[in-house]
């Protein structure tokens, strides 16, 4: 549930911009990232989407006017549960067919975390699963022991590909994508309207407010476009 932090709205803000741009980062040309640059997403999405009073819904309160809508294909639109002869599929995971086009439908939050991305041992995996078994068992925040329908296949097989190939973690780049993709409009939102201090942020005369976090931002993103 969206909540009003008065001032502290201006460090969720800040918080919001970098962990977006820290996952567009990480989920650019996936199969040149090593496996903990990977792992380092999971940690990214469930702060900004799924803890308690995520950042999204805290910078939401200023400005839940602004459109979300997540562009991803699930998995029973591209595979087959099934392999062949009619046996259950063990293992499958999608890759960057996950992510929709723009003129995909979109979906809100809610429906994009239950959308099954992958199925282990005839256990979906949601896009919200996923997220929590690297973020709470691989190791993107807590090194623990698989417990959710599908974690112990996920987790049998990493140390095999530990070292030979990141081709099923991955998935948190395509992930990151659409993400990144659906939370611009917000991102843009708070740069061009940013929650200030009247008192201690004055417009200078570029417009930019002093003593911001958005000045030195926005001073950052145009000295690495040169």
């Amino acid at each position: 549930m969206a909540r009003d932090i008065g001032e502290q709205m201006i460090l969720a803000e800040w918080l919001f911009a970098e962990t977006l741009d820290d996952i567009r980062r990480r989920s650019q040309e996936p199969t040149s990232r090593t496996r903990y640059e990977l792992l380092g997403i999971a940690p990214l999405l469930r702060k900004l989407l799924i803890d308690g009073t995520s950042l999204l819904d805290t910078v939401f309160a200023v400005r839940a006017e602004v459109p979300v809508e997540f562009r991803i294909r699930s998995w029973s639109a591209f595979e087959d549960r099934l392999a062949n002869e009619g046996l259950s599929r063990y293992f499958g995971i999608g890759g960057e067919q996950i992510v929709g086009e723009a003129d995909w439908p979109g979906i809100p939050l809610d429906e994009f975390l239950r959308t099954v991305i992958g199925v282990a041992e005839t256990d979906d995996l949601t896009v919200k699963s996923v997220i929590r078994y690297y973020a709470h068992v691989e190791g993107g925040v807590h090194f623990g022991k698989p417990k959710e329908p599908g974690e112990p296949t996920l987790s049998s097989m990493s140390p095999m590909l530990l070292g030979h190939s990141t081709g099923q973690i991955q998935i948190l780049a395509h992930l990151g994508q659409i993400v990144v993709d659906a939370l611009e409009p917000v991102r843009r939102s708070i740069i061009d309207r940013p929650t200030i201090h009247k008192l201690r942020h004055p417009k200078n005369e570029q417009g930019r407010y002093l003593n911001h976090w958005t000045t030195e931002y926005l001073e950052r993103a145009t000295a690495d476009q040169h």
